[in-house]
């Protein structure tokens, strides 16, 4: 059964998110990629909350696009870490008060994040009907 086209959607641009993740942590990295990290974490929770008819809005918070589920919902406990990705949205795109740019996680790491968002990419699909 094909997919909601916008939970489709969604899902292809979390996979893009992840592929520029990727490409940007390759050296020499670049601090953006966190950035990418977490827009593909919210692409993803956008996605179930499509899916499940839930109107996402604007929000760009993760924990708060994660409330808006049931907590009896399967994929709450699954998406609620992610909001340790709300951070970078912000944080390694503009400079502090005093100027100063802020170092990116390690690429190790990012890419370690990567790896785990892809298995949830790789669920929603399997789950929501992605060819």
């Amino acid at each position: 059964m094909p997919g909601d086209r916008v939970v489709m959607g969604y899902l292809a641009a979390a996979a893009d998110d992840l592929d520029a993740t990727r490409r940007l942590a390759a050296p020499p990295a670049n601090r953006l990629a966190a950035y990418h990290l977490q827009q593909a974490a919210e692409k993803l929770v956008k996605a179930v909350l499509v899916h499940r008819k839930i109107h996402p809005g604007v929000e760009h918070r993760i924990d708060v696009l994660v409330r808006m589920l049931d907590a009896s919902d399967p994929w709450q406990p699954l998406l609620d870490p992610l909001d340790r990705f709300t951070p970078y949205a912000t944080t390694y795109r503009y400079p502090s008060p005093t100027g100063r740019l802020r170092a990116s996680p390690d690429a190790a790491s990012v890419l370690a994040e990567v790896d785990e968002l892809e298995k949830l990419l790789e669920r929603a699909r399997r789950e929501f009907g992605s060819p």
